[in-house]
């Protein structure tokens, strides 16, 4: 885990040499184009068009580095390096995982589905929730993987018995809502993303989370355990189900959860400060979302150590 513009895109130029033989010398000023549409040359995969046909169908990757990079069309908003100490953390704990398995490859085209893992203990080996599965497709260029078409991901971060985010419609039924779409994950929706492949495919590397967002009504739905950076969830309230929440704005958004929790809707619009959050994206429903943009890498999993299974297999 509706759109986000990329805001990290920079100039650069493209040279043009004349060489001559027994032609005379041209001494005027070489004209030297600028491309107006280029983006940093980290990202600018487009320029990798061969290669990688090691890629192939069930080879899968696990995040190493998810980062923020604007929140809410701003690169300098405040809770960016808070969540990204903590996203970084979790990754390296295993408590935040996105597995993605090549799903189906092309000479033009690769499709790839994205997973949320749960951590497993100490085991640095998470299970898959099968409910978080999303399809991206992206049109590929040898090693390079292109702007996908606009997809969804979740995030879920935890084990299965202690999660780090708590959202549910309402505590009856624990039902999810449907802004939310997946019981305690953050949804970003109207993905997409860019990356290149390693020319031995062991690698997912300059990735770019080029737009996404996170709609107003699932913002103001979830809840979350905060905690500190190296901290598991194990420290986090499991949610009760019979739990009334009268303290969060609004009343409501944390039923469920329990008083452990913090709506996620009112600790972004804290750090938003006075000016307030923007909501420069739109949801599927044409209502208001935080954009968001980030950067990614990814390692590829060696089957012959480990490959994760189903939570459901893994119980």
């Amino acid at each position: 885990m509706q759109r986000i513009s990329t805001i990290i895109a920079t100039f650069f130029i493209v040279s043009l040499g004349l060489v001559g033989c027994s032609n005379p010398v041209d001494t005027s000023a070489n004209n030297i184009p600028l491309r107006p549409d280029a983006v940093d040359d980290a990202a600018d995969v487009s320029a990798t068009t061969a290669g990688c046909d090691c890629m192939k169908v069930g080879d899968m990757y696990r995040f190493t580095t998810l980062q923020l990079t604007s929140v809410d069309g701003n690169p300098d908003f405040a809770v960016i390096p808070v969540l990204n100490s903590l996203w970084q953390s979790d990754i390296d704990t295993f408590e935040l995982n996105f597995i993605v398995r090549v799903s189906k490859v092309s000479a033009d085209s690769v499709d790839v589905v994205v997973t949320n893992g749960a951590r497993v203990g100490d085991t640095k080996k998470p299970c898959m929730l099968p409910a978080t599965a999303a399809t991206l497709t992206f049109p590929r260029v040898g090693c390079a993987l292109n702007d996908s078409a606009p997809g969804e991901m979740n995030v879920y971060s935890g084990s299965q018995q202690h999660t780090k985010n708590c959202g549910y419609l309402d505590a009856k039924t624990m039902a999810p809502a449907p802004a939310i779409g997946v019981d305690h994950s953050i949804p970003i929706r109207g993905a997409v993303l860019k990356a290149t492949a390693s020319a031995d495919c062991s690698t997912i590397d300059n990735g770019i989370v080029v737009a996404g967002s996170f709609s107003k009504d699932a913002l103001f739905r979830l809840c979350t355990c905060q905690t500190l950076p190296g901290q598991t969830s194990d420290v986090c309230v499991t949610p009760d189900p019979a739990y009334k929440d009268t303290t969060s704005t609004p009343p409501g958004a944390c039923d469920g959860c329990g008083t452990g929790w913090q709506s996620l809707g009112g600790l972004l619009s804290a750090f938003a400060g006075d000016a307030g959050l923007q909501y420069g994206c739109k949801s599927d429903t044409g209502g208001p979302s935080v954009c968001l943009t980030a950067t990614f890498s990814a390692k590829k999993l060696d089957p012959a150590v480990w490959l994760p299974s189903d939570c459901s297999a893994a119980n």
